[in-house]
């Protein structure tokens, strides 16, 4: 059994059972890498490395085998350094629920995580996702996820799943967490308990997360219109403009001309086919290399001119809202 154990994080709540909770563990990088192992998972910082094995962040980690066959990954740490989690190979099914904090994934599908959202993620081969977490955070999240189909325990499970797959290779989707199952999610991933009633617990609120990411997928794919080739390649056409010419001004109905469509047809079909707004798409491609820039120990003016910010406060206020942090803690 495979998990992607890209790991995501959130705050404090009430536990499932009132137990008295563990000291919270220091994980250096080489301990992550001993997890990833594990997971086919590779774990490496952001940024330059000033010492040999580093600590990376500190709290809790989680790893629970459900009696389903599904692997159950929770966290609540603090990071000290940046760092990013390489999946080498995509279970069939990974679901990432993120509650507090940020993250950035990248790879078969671009997808920013805030607190109360997830992704769901199908695959049936190919490389898995890279997760970006950064310093000085506070995280708390949930990954459930499901290797091998074939490991299921639930055979009519199994069978949807598999015709989830059969009906598309890849599929990536960010989806908003119901209120009701949210609660019961916070006291999950802040659980550091190991006794029996706290294992059945942690995997009945598994089943019910998985039940309601699957029913997502229904919900968003009976709501959408199909898109046709023409449409997908047209899309395409706008994505990579936006993703080759960031620091460009931009417009909804200059991107609409280049598409070929009305502008709200392309608002529309955008947000289709990648999940994220036409201009949320454009913020979170500046945003992503302004860090970069200022990794590279760019002048915070410098990378907010060259992503297309006039001024250096503007540029701050959408950094900080993007990533929870200001440009200059990322320096």
């Amino acid at each position: 059994m495979r998990s992607n154990a890209i790991i995501c994080i959130l705050n404090n709540q009430v536990p499932l059972l009132a137990q008295p909770q563990p000291a919270p563990c220091r994980y250096s990088l080489e301990d992550l890498r001993q997890l990833g192992r594990r997971h086919h998972v590779h774990y490496s910082l952001i940024g330059a490395q000033h010492e040999d094995n580093p600590c990376v962040m500190q709290g809790y980690i989680n790893e629970q085998e459900t009696s389903l066959g599904m692997t159950l990954v929770s966290s609540q740490v603090q990071t000290f350094q940046g760092y990013q989690a390489q999946s080498f190979t995509s279970p069939s099914l990974t679901m990432i629920v993120l509650l507090e904090g940020q993250a950035q994934l990248a790879g078969p599908a671009s997808i920013t995580l805030t607190p109360g959202h997830g992704a769901i993620l199908l695959s049936q081969e190919g490389p898995g996702q890279t997760a970006r977490h950064h310093a000085h955070h506070n995280l708390r999240g949930l990954n459930l996820s499901i290797g091998n189909i074939d490991d299921l325990a639930d055979e009519h499970l199994a069978d949807q799943l598999r015709g989830n797959l059969q009906r598309r290779s890849a599929y990536a989707q960010r989806w908003t967490i119901p209120a009701r199952l949210q609660q019961g999610l916070q006291a999950l991933a802040c659980e550091q308990s190991q006794g029996c009633l706290q294992r059945l617990l942690r995997e009945g609120l598994a089943l019910q997360l998985l039940a309601h990411g699957l029913s997502a997928i229904g919900t968003h794919e009976r709501d959408a219109p199909s898109l046709n080739p023409r449409d997908r390649a047209l899309l395409e056409r706008v994505r990579d403009y936006l993703h080759q010419e960031p620091g460009a001004e931009h417009s909804l109905h200059q991107l609409a001309q280049l598409a070929c469509m009305s502008p709200s047809s392309l608002r529309q079909k955008f947000q289709q086919a990648y999940g994220v707004s036409v201009m949320g798409y454009l913020r979170q491609r500046r945003m992503e290399l302004a860090r970069q820039y200022l990794e590279q120990g760019w002048r915070v003016q410098d990378a907010a001119h060259y992503v297309g910010y006039r001024h250096a406060s503007n540029f701050a206020t959408a950094y900080r809202h993007h990533f929870g942090v200001s440009p200059r803690e990322s320096i």
